[in-house]
């Protein structure tokens, strides 16, 4: 399937090439191929027909007849990778510096990317992974799925469509672990259905057309269906084991679902570090975890014996051994650790710091970070806030425009991030979905006209002090919060901003879980984040209209309306609202990139009318660092969490070269 994304990231790699030599990254792309093709050219039979190769340590572990033979741990169709650069060698360690408190993103990121279609490494198209092919129907309302034959979990144990029919019978569809799908899991408001075509075919069917469904599955949660033993899970279940409550409580448990949750972590979304708490829990990854998240230090990750990709000369991968990752209590120490040493290839958190860490340690290199992000800070009020009063201010247009009027973006930019260009909460320049009056709409530093706009929204009275006052006689005072020292020092140089406006605005730098459980309750009154969705706007356009109750924070009570009108939770939304949401679904439905980009403008000609989110600057491009002995990572690559990165560009093929 094309992708949307693909005009946008070919110019920001055009450019990107200027500056950095990175025609390497389009001479020696990856291409993935699965092994069916191949042996269709060269005249082989079957997978099995070729002889592969292992690690040394594996090939000891089936000498001693601790483990199956390579070709009985392989899949009849194993996925082949081409490797960027060339074809590695086996052994070493890849070390990172991972933050001690819910930094789990870095696994998703790096080793526990492996859903039924992934991402090509140019964020181009989508393509097979889990998966050995698949079918749409002509309607886009179908989705077949072929599996890899003999695949295996990470204990040797099959995967079969039998795991992917558990995730959808017993954990997406049990009210214990939930009242409601995620939206990529709908079309039309109504969920998927799954089922077994057989023991490796799979199909996944939704009562209206969902075009966009194979790029849904191709960002890190799509992982989720894949992500479920059944054999290792089920017993866990009452329904599959009729003492599994009594047990439970037995070992000191209140029930099985609290038994549950602590083997395997919260069910139905990736974004929980619990997820990463128990190594015996298997998996599809490259490596597997050794030790608990958050506990051990460092975090030891090893390679999967039954892990199903190979490179062209038919050895099983990964190349590298081990993966450590060494807890670090902040970003700033991530860049500490990289200058000592301690890491040979990473980008999450130390960008901000490569080139004082580059300056000072002379073994590591450069690679780009094509950004994505459409800002270095958004902000967003609740518009969905629990208290009557500031809901009725929040959902102002017109103080909204007032508080963004006040900003002056210009010495923000120069005191964070000089040269940076001041951009609304819009899609990137460079995007097919860029919208110049959403980009560019009420951002000069003009504190007379915001005035004119409080005026407007009927906050005129104020205190002793110069302090705006509520219509019900209270102080305007709320609280604003994020998460990290850095984006913290910024939200503070734009709050005083605010305040100067006699706003009683605070603040607040939360820990990350305090964080999320403050929006997940709607207990907050206004975040302050990065921006997604800047190249990929149709991706993950959660700043532009309310569709995720996990990420849309400016009004998670209209999202919890588009996702379950129904649930306790949920908000009825104004009717331009709902039409946005209305659109959204059309957009979803086809396959037809004219379509989409249409359906997407239209979309965010509401949210520029609307003005849900604001925003400050464009970020620029950002680096990594990579040691001169660890190979084949691109030159260049895309920066975004819907593109995971660096998960595309297949780690597995990474290796460490030794002396």
């Amino acid at each position: 399937m094309r992708h949307p994304l693909r005009v946008a990231v070919a110019i920001l790699l055009k450019k990107a090439h200027k500056s950095t030599g990175a025609e390497v990254f389009v001479r020696h792309h990856t291409f993935i191929l699965i092994l069916a093709v191949a042996a269709m050219l060269s005249g082989i039979g079957t997978a099995h027909a070729v002889e592969f190769g292992e690690a040394p340590e594996l090939a000891k572990q089936v000498a001693d007849g601790t483990l199956p033979p390579v070709k009985d741990r392989l899949p009849t169709t194993p996925m082949i990778v081409t490797p960027t650069d060339r074809m590695g060698t086996y052994g070493g360690t890849w070390k990172m510096a991972q933050r001690n408190r819910r930094d789990h993103a870095l696994l998703i990121r790096n080793i526990g990317y492996e859903p039924l279609l992934r991402w090509t490494p140019q964020w181009s198209s989508t393509i097979p992974n889990v998966a050995l092919s698949f079918q749409p129907s002509s309607d886009a309302t179908e989705f077949f799925f072929r599996l890899r034959p003999g695949m295996r979990w990470s204990d040797g144990e099959p995967f079969t469509a039998n795991d992917i029919v558990f995730w959808y019978e017993d954990i997406l569809n049990n009210p214990a672990f939930g009242d409601s799908v995620p939206e990529w899991l709908t079309s039309g408001g109504n969920p998927v259905q799954v089922d077994a075509i057989d023991l490796h075919t799979v199909a996944f069917r939704f009562s209206k057309p969902y075009g966009l469904f194979p790029t849904a599955l191709a960002r890190p949660e799509g992982v989720e269906p894949v992500s479920y033993p059944a054999h290792f899970l089920k017993p866990l279940l009452p329904k599959y084991n009729s003492k599994a409550d009594s047990t439970a409580k037995q070992m000191g448990y209140a029930g099985w679902k609290e038994r549950f949750v602590d083997v395997f972590g919260q069910p139905g979304t990736i974004d929980d570090p619990s997820r990463w708490n128990n190594p015996d829990v298997p998996t599809l990854n490259a490596w597997v975890l050794d030790g608990v998240y958050g506990q051990d230090d460092p975090l030891i990750a090893k390679r999967n014996a039954y892990y199903w990709k190979i490179d062209p000369a038919g050895r099983q991968l990964p190349y590298i051994d081990t993966v450590s990752m060494a807890l670090v209590a902040s970003k700033e120490a991530a860049g500490k650790a990289a200058i000592e040493g301690k890491v040979n290839m990473q980008e999450r958190h130390v960008s901000k710091h490569a080139d004082e860490v580059l300056a000072q340690n002379k073994d590591l290199l450069p690679f780009t970070l094509v950004e994505s992000d459409m800002n270095i800070l958004t902000l967003s009020l609740n518009l969905n806030d629990k208290d009557p009063v500031l809901r009725k201010i929040f959902q102002n247009k017109d103080f909204r425009v007032a508080l963004s009027y006040a900003i002056d973006r210009e010495s923000i930019i120069d005191r964070f991030v000089p040269g940076a260009l001041p951009h609304q909460a819009a899609p990137r320049p460079e995007s097919p979905q860029y919208h110049t009056v959403l980009a560019r709409q009420f951002m000069a530093h003009d504190v007379e006209l915001a005035q004119t706009y409080l005026e407007k929204a009927g906050l005129t009275d104020r205190n002793e002090d110069g302090m705006l006052m509520r219509p019900d006689g209270k102080p305007l005072a709320f609280s604003i919060d994020t998460e990290g020292a850095e984006r913290f020092e910024m939200l503070k140089g734009v709050m005083r901003y605010w305040r100067d406006l006699g706003i009683d605005v605070t603040a607040r730098n939360l820990p990350r879980d305090e964080f999320v459980a403050l929006r997940e309750g709607n207990n907050h009154h206004a975040s302050a984040w990065g921006g997604d969705g800047g190249l990929d706007a149709m991706v993950i356009p959660i700043n532009y209209l309310p569709m995720s109750s996990e990420s849309s924070w400016f009004a998670t009570g209209w999202a919890h309306w588009y996702l379950n009108p129904d649930s306790p939770d949920s908000i009825t939304p104004p009717e331009a609202v709902q039409n946005q949401l209305a659109l959204y679904d059309q957009l979803k439905a086809t396959a037809n990139t004219k379509i989409q980009n249409q359906l997407m403008r239209d979309i965010l000609d509401i949210s520029a009318d609307q003005f849900y989110v604001m925003g400050i600057a464009l970020p620029p491009n950002r680096k990594g660092v990579v040691a001169r002995n660890f190979h084949n990572v691109p030159k260049v690559m895309p920066a975004a969490w819907s593109y995971a990165t660096p998960a595309p560009t297949n780690p597995s093929q990474y290796f460490i070269e030794t002396e």
